[in-house]
């Protein structure tokens, strides 16, 4: 058996030096050079790796695979790596058994019956280098000259790493006029909050010409996307897709790239912002692209579509992501069934329904099969003029398009040729597009929680609910003008505004802060659940009269958690309709706040630091929709005490920051304008 093992070693040395995997578990870091030309990807080479034929049966697991989950070419795969997991641990991830993912030598595994919440594998520590400049987006045929971008593509690279991954991505800020940072939405930070990636909060801006490293632990596994999260970059295209390869709660045949839908403009979000201030706005989105292509007015790409090509028969996964600045998107694929497995990045007791509803920073894997079906639900054949149109619908009161109406719906294809020209001829199914979320009662975790019942002695509730609504806040020193006299959206005690220039992060030996930082301290026992009921009233029961209720929905993201969603309701909040589920009850990090409703969300006390909560409507976020929850204070200034290294980056950056900001030729000056560096919160 020895011999075995110290051949099946010296394999493995010889596939690495063939593939160029290093031995270390250090992978290699790639610069903006090495992505082909206007390619959105981040392969893991420069170019493809060497496929040497396996020098071992099949039926041995390998420690070196690609993730079933992986891109669709070769020039977008990366290569999970467990040799450090030590010799017989490899891969188990079958067709027909997508639940399993590594197993060992004596019978141990990592699947989706595993709590990654306590337990994954460990992997290897994958560097990533992304680099924010401006450049011109021709996205729908109409150019955006505004356009910020990662890496001078829109969207920016897929980042991916596997189960296990330590990874380190270093942001590089090449914008004039503008500090940034990048959150990496989704990604518990886990005891590393200081790497969550918002401004004001967790760090100071990254200057122009700086950079900062990112680092965090991939214990969970899904799908997800990184944004910029100062001001309001993202919706000027500073974002990208971010994959975390494992297990699935169903099984499949072949992944499909990350798909991203979203609605989008042709002037810099920072110039519509006005209008949500001063009265006359929302403002108005012009077109709706998927993964970077749109069609405005019918001028388009040279019109083309997204497309997908699937063989007929085969099991596809999809993971779908919105990364909107103000639309819930209704998603369909015209004849096919949708078999969803994830919410955000918990895995879920699989169900099929005909459409999906997404709200922003919302995502969802789901499973479609290579077989159409009539309105009757018999199996049409395979032909080869078969082409099904993929559909992006606006949700019903929660969007806002131009005058002239909403955007053409059906922003892709689906075909069953290669190079296929077929048009569908294809109608939309029977399903309602109103604004709302996935139905609470089959979002159920494939593993479980049983949430602790409130009253307990370690259970804390906030009874008084966070109201959410419009007014004109009292800035100390006239922020951001002496004459500001906008309303701004609020729902803390009042609406948020950060300094760039005096972080949290920096100041967690503080007893108090200002109220415009809107800092709710959770110092309660490490693992005691915290609660929070969030409502949007109708003017008659709102508590803060000072405030001005608007009809809308609100997708609301918590950092640093999944949060149990322990009721959603569309009714105003009582404490007569108080009802909480506590066993199992859907879990995400992204949920939507109905119309004149509530929220009552939960999370567990086990992750000390400063964590946003905010809208996920940018407009909204920008206007102060926002609070940080400050959890165990106390704990998480102990761990930067004792680990003194873990705040060098933050120092470094914010005194880069101050000399930035202290010279006032790097700000922006409009012509005929009024300068104002920050007329939004800062997030």
């Amino acid at each position: 058996m020895k011999l075995f093992t110290d051949c099946w070693v010296a394999l493995l040395d010889l596939f690495n030096a063939l593939t160029g995997t290093p031995t270390d578990g250090t992978q290699q870091s790639l610069g903006v050079g090495h992505w082909p030309p206007g390619h959105g990807h981040v392969p893991k080479y420069p170019f493809p790796p060497k496929k040497p034929s396996p020098p071992t049966p099949s039926r041995i697991p390998l420690p070196i695979f690609a993730p079933p989950s992986g891109g669709e070419s070769p020039d977008s795969s990366i290569l999970c790596d467990y040799t450090a997991m030590g010799p017989g641990w490899g891969n188990c991830s079958q067709p027909d058994d997508r639940g399993c993912w590594l197993k060992g030598p004596a019978g141990q595994k990592y699947s989706i019956d595993t709590d990654y919440e306590t337990h994954y594998p460990k992997g290897v520590t994958r560097k990533y280098f992304i680099d924010a400049a401006s450049m011109t987006i021709n996205a729908d045929g109409v150019p955006n000259k505004w356009g910020k971008v990662f890496n001078q593509t829109y969207p920016g690279p897929w980042l991916q790493a596997c189960w296990g991954d330590d990874v380190e991505i270093t942001v590089k800020n090449s914008l004039l006029y503008n500090g940034t940072t990048v959150h990496w939405h989704g990604i518990r930070m886990l005891n590393s909050f200081e790497h969550d990636g918002v401004n004001a909060v967790t760090q100071c801006p990254i200057a122009t010409n700086d950079t900062f490293t990112y680092k965090f632990k991939a214990i969970q596994y899904g799908t997800s996307w990184y944004h910029s999260h100062y001001s309001l970059q993202y919706g000027d295209g500073m974002l990208g897709p971010l994959t975390i390869h494992g297990p699935a709660t169903a099984n499949f045949d072949r992944p499909v790239d990350p798909i991203l839908m979203t609605d989008w403009n042709h002037r810099s979000a920072f110039m519509d912002f006005q209008k949500e201030l001063d009265g006359t706005g929302p403002p108005k989105m012009d077109s709706i692209l998927l993964n970077g292509i749109g069609s405005y007015a019918s001028v388009g790409k040279g019109g083309l579509k997204y497309t997908l090509t699937f063989k007929y028969g085969r099991r596809y996964l999809l993971r779908l992501i919105n990364t909107s600045v103000d639309t819930t998107f209704v998603f369909a694929i015209d004849n096919h069934w949708l078999k969803v497995i994830t919410s955000d990045f918990v895995p879920i007791h699989p169900y099929v329904v005909d459409h999906v509803v997404v709200g922003i920073g919302q995502r969802y894997h789901v499973i479609v099969e290579g077989r159409p079906h009539d309105k009757d639900n018999n199996i049409i054949p395979d032909r080869e003029d078969n082409a099904y149109w993929i559909r992006t619908i606006p949700a019903t009161n929660c969007s806002n398009f131009l005058r002239g109406g909403i955007p053409d719906e059906r922003q892709g294809i689906l075909n069953y040729r290669n190079n296929s020209e077929a048009i569908p001829t294809t109608e939309r199914g029977n399903f309602s597009i109103a604004c709302r979320d996935e139905p609470y009662e089959k979002l159920v975790p494939y593993l479980p929680w049983n949430v602790s019942f409130i009253g307990g002695d370690d259970d804390v509730l906030q009874r008084k609910p966070f109201e959410i609504g419009l007014e004109v806040p009292e800035f100390p020193n006239g922020r951001p003008r002496p004459n500001d006299l906008f309303y701004r959206w609020s729902m803390g005690k009042d609406p948020m505004w950060l300094n760039f220039s005096d972080p949290t992060v920096l100041n967690l030996d503080k007893k108090s802060f200002p109220a415009e930082k809107v800092v709710i301290p959770k110092n309660y026992p490490e693992g005691s659940w915290v609660y929070l009921v969030i409502t949007s009233f109708p003017p008659e029961v709102l508590e803060d009269k000072d405030r001005v209720f608007v009809a809308a929905a609100h997708p609301m993201h918590l950092h640093g958690h999944d949060f149990a969603l322990l009721q959603q309701s569309s009714e105003p909040y009582t404490n007569a309709r108080f009802n909480p589920k506590f066993d199992n009850p859907p879990r995400r990090d992204v949920v939507l706040l109905p119309i004149g409703g509530f929220i009552v969300i939960g999370f567990k006390a086990d992750n000390p630091g400063a964590w946003a909560l905010h809208c996920h409507i940018a407009w909204h976020a920008s206007s102060g929709l926002a609070i940080q929850v400050l959890e165990r204070q106390e704990d998480a200034l102990k761990l930067l005490k004792s680990e003194p290294h873990r705040l060098e980056e933050v120092h470094r950056t914010c005194k880069n920051w101050h000399k930035w900001f202290s010279n006032h030729e790097n700000f922006w000056h409009p012509e005929g304008g009024v300068e104002a560096f920050q007329d939004d919160s800062g997030v």
